[in-house]
């Protein structure tokens, strides 16, 4: 069941790189916000707003995927990830999406 939601949400990202208007910015920080938060409620077991590694690798079956995502968004290496961390990540790959359409 949790994998499916974040299958979803994942998806739903996907989807809104290949937007283009003029709110696609602003857009695109609220859904990220509100994807940071779901994983939140998912995985942060102690409640500190922020994903450990264990944390993070808890939302994945597979090792691979969990590793990539927690090397791609723990930008700092401080060995957790933060809202500012995922939403910069995130506008990152959102930047460089649309500099290739």
């Amino acid at each position: 069941m949790k994998f499916s939601k974040l299958f979803l949400l994942l998806i739903l990202l996907l989807s809104f790189l290949l937007l283009s208007s003029n709110s696609f910015s602003q857009d695109m920080k609220k859904i990220a916000k509100k994807a940071y938060n779901d994983l939140l409620k998912t995985a942060d077991k102690n409640h500190d707003g922020k994903l450990s590694k264990a944390e993070t690798y808890s939302l994945w079956k597979d090792k691979n995927v969990a590793e990539n995502n927690y090397k791609t968004w723990d930008t700092n290496k401080d060995g957790y990830i933060t809202e500012a961390e995922y939403m910069n990540t995130v506008m990152s790959i959102t930047k460089r999406s649309k500099k290739t359409k």
